[in-house]
């Protein structure tokens, strides 16, 4: 029988490590609207608040505990949706109670040896048995997303990128500060500046100074280098990361050099069936407003750059409804398809 068609007849008892963050709710919604197949589900958070001990799974109130390896039980994939220090915290429970660890903290992925997964693009690199997985940081996410057909398909053979970075990177306090900021900007008081250490509320800067390393598994991972690994890497790349105003939702205006000869066809043709990756269509606006709830990367503004292989696009994806969770999600997919989980019948 199939793997895909045995995964059918299998279930996994799941549990979402800081299940009631930004991630971790947008985890549970594609958990649910993809119909994947759970045993049991177990949701934990690192908050001692009390007031953050209920939430729900697919329509079913449940309550939210402290997670406690002694007591985990039988468990076969544990998303970690928190920051990088609750990550760090839990990364090495994986191997010592035998269950496989999707990391979108960021914590995995710096110096870990953890593999760093896209499923769309490197689905190749999930390991077997028990472990940790690392999800790709967002920007990488996303770039490897748009990159990985180009180069296995067009022949790239330069990438330079800027990506527009959301407050909803830094999750739901990145998100609550912008939004503080706003409106006591608006009114002319203080503005509260602990999570980005600046004014960001009608202002731009390198997304880098508020995610640099300040304890274990913090620190944004070298971009370049993680999605190269992600996309098989023979190619030069460059990127940069502008923190910006905006609540959710990457932008990237990507510079491509492809292979002599190629054109923009060729570029298109890459993506030809992609469920990831689409053009956008004619009166259609790329932008993070209209991308919001959407999935999947929408792809615009082919322009010609220095060189008849050298092309300027813009692409843009809805980081909460896609990227990294959606791909958290997929990765699970595809370690009970391929029997790499504990799953049961």
């Amino acid at each position: 029988m199939a793997v895909v068609e045995a995964a059918r007849f299998l279930r996994a008892h799941i549990a979402l490590f800081d299940a009631t963050t930004l991630r971790g709710k947008a985890v549970k919604d594609h958990l649910v609207a993809r119909s994947f197949p759970t045993a049991s589900v177990r949701l934990f958070t690192s908050n001692s608040d009390p007031e953050a001990n209920l939430s729900e799974f697919g329509g079913e109130a449940m309550l939210v505990a402290q997670p406690d390896i002694e007591t985990l039980g039988h468990l076969d994939i544990a998303f970690l949706c928190g920051g990088p220090r609750e990550g760090a915290r839990y990364l090495d429970w994986a191997g010592r109670a035998g269950f496989v660890a999707i990391d979108l903290t960021g914590a995995a992925n710096k110096g870990t040896g953890a593999p760093v997964v896209n499923a769309t693009v490197n689905p190749e690199a999930l390991p077997t048995g028990a472990g940790v997985i690392a999800t790709p940081h967002p920007v990488s996410q996303l770039l490897s997303t748009v990159l990985g057909p180009i180069r296995r398909l067009g022949g790239l053979r330069r990438a330079e990128a800027v990506v527009l970075q959301p407050a909803s990177t830094l999750d739901a306090a990145g998100v609550g500060e912008l939004y503080q900021q706003t409106i006591e900007l608006m009114n002319f008081k203080d503005i509260p500046k602990q999570v980005f250490g600046r004014q960001l509320a009608f202002n731009v800067f390198p997304a880098w100074p508020q995610e640099r390393s300040e304890g274990p598994g913090e620190g944004r991972p070298d971009l370049e280098k993680e999605i190269l690994a992600i996309t098989g890497g023979d190619y030069t790349l460059a990127v940069q990361a502008i923190q910006t105003p905006v609540f959710h939702g990457h932008a990237a205006m990507l510079h491509l050099v492809l292979e002599d000869g190629a054109t923009r066809d060729d570029l298109r043709a890459c993506f030809k069936g992609s469920d990831e990756v689409r053009w956008a269509r004619a009166g259609e606006r790329p932008t993070p407003v209209e991308r919001a709830g959407e999935p999947g990367v929408l792809v615009a503004e082919i322009r010609g750059g220095p060189g008849d292989a050298s092309l300027w696009i813009w692409a843009v994806a809805d980081d909460l409804v896609g990227g990294t969770t959606l791909n958290a999600v997929r990765i699970a997919e595809a370690l009970l398809a391929a029997g790499r989980s504990r799953g049961r019948p």
